[in-house]
């Protein structure tokens, strides 16, 4: 099913406005063993770092709302720009007090990207096209990733990564310069948003208290998040140290769960906009991602190669491709005028599964047990949650 024509160009910016964030500060992590060793400082250091920028995002996110139902859409993708830019800029200093305050601007791009996006193609694309467009529209983080693993250690070495991160500021900059002449089509000035948006700042997370399907959507996310996380944080260490793959061959298979995940999300994206189901289609990829889970756990050394690379692609398929459908429900449970609001309050607690998985599955390690069982106990996780977001069964009308 192909995009309305009202819906395409503010699908085209949500997702351009996070490719080029993603590009800014995943080259930072990329690029970290390179940038360590011209400072003189311990690699380590980007765990604290990037766990900072999303410490940052969090209240962002609650006031992202606020913020982009007050001055536009299109104005909070400007901020990202302008954000992720001046971070790029700050780090590409050396000086360790600019790097450590680069941290403020890569976590208000974070924390306000995914409210803008979901605002501008809430208010652009129809209903029945909304799960397509979402998963198009946040679709651009996951490019921009992959991207920057793709091409950042080719620039890195032609032109150094403070070159690099130089280069991803300046092309946020025009960026943001070029998106000046959309603002009168797309962000036409409406007094029914603003009043929305003087509201209290309480009102993200009582959002989210107020309305049982947001609910149900807000805890979904907080644990697939967290799965997804801890598989991409682990996945190559357990590719490499159980099933005895090389780190090149362990690094093939993570690119294939990234480029599987994205292949997937807009695949799924288009079956929810055909079916009309998208909360089925939701549900039943969360099944999808527990099976997945469960299978990775029954990875040994005796398994080949190919088969290995193969399982990382399904697996990644399924795990790394709810965000969009997810968020599509989110603003249809809020509505088009409480877009921003609802998706920055789920973005709030998306970003704590982004904290505790990880940390979970590490302490499930720290305690003696094997990858096997951090995959099976979130395995346990994603299938409740997807049996909580699955739709309620259709009741037929009893006869008269």
């Amino acid at each position: 099913m192909r995009l309305s024509r009202d819906a395409m160009p503010s699908v085209l910016i949500a997702t351009a406005v996070q490719v080029v964030v993603a590009l800014a500060m995943a080259s930072v992590q990329v690029s970290a063993p390179t940038i360590a060793h011209s400072l003189g400082i311990a690699v380590g250091w980007i765990g604290p770092f990037v766990a900072l920028c999303y410490a940052v995002a969090m209240p962002v996110s609650l006031l992202a709302g606020s913020f982009v139902l007050q001055y536009g859409a299109i104005r909070g993708g400007q901020v990202c720009l302008a954000a992720a830019g001046g971070a790029a800029l700050l780090f590409a200093t050396g000086s360790p007090p600019a790097m450590l305050a680069s941290a403020l601007g890569y976590g208000i791009a974070l924390g306000l990207s995914v409210p803008a996006g979901s605002q501008l193609i809430a208010r652009h694309a129809g209903s029945r096209e909304l799960p397509l467009a979402m998963s198009l529209g946040q679709s651009g983080m996951s490019i921009g990733r992959l991207a920057t693993g793709l091409i950042v250690p080719t620039l890195v070495l032609a032109g150094g990564w403070t070159g690099m991160l130089a280069a991803w500021a300046a092309l946020a900059v025009l960026l943001a310069l070029a998106l000046e002449r959309w603002r009168p089509r797309l962000d036409p000035s409406t007094p029914k948003f603003h009043r929305v948006a003087r509201r209290g700042l309480a009102e993200p997370l009582t959002l989210i208290r107020d309305n049982p399907e947001l609910r149900r959507l807000t805890f979904a996310a907080i644990v697939f998040a967290s799965a997804q996380l801890s598989l991409v944080v682990y996945l190559v260490a357990y590719m490499h140290d159980v099933a005895g793959l090389t780190l090149v061959a362990a690094g093939m298979a993570f690119a294939a769960a990234q480029s599987a995940g994205i292949a997937n999300r807009l695949l799924l994206g288009g079956v929810a906009t055909a079916s009309g189901r998208p909360r089925l289609i939701l549900g039943l990829l969360g099944f999808g991602m527990a099976m997945g889970l469960a299978g990775a756990a029954t990875l040994s050394p005796g398994w080949p190669t190919a088969m290995v690379l193969l399982g990382a692609a399904v697996l990644g398929s399924v795990a790394m491709s709810w965000n969009g459908l997810l968020f599509a429900e989110v603003v249809r449970a809020a509505g088009v005028r409480q877009a921003a609001t609802a998706t920055g309050a789920v973005s709030f607690v998306t970003f704590i599964g982004l904290a505790t998985g990880p940390g979970t599955f590490g302490l499930l390690l720290a305690l003696g047990h094997d990858y096997a069982t951090g995959f099976l106990v979130f395995a346990a996780l994603v299938t409740v949650a997807s049996a909580v977001v699955m739709p309620k069964p259709r009741v037929a009308p009893e006869a008269t």
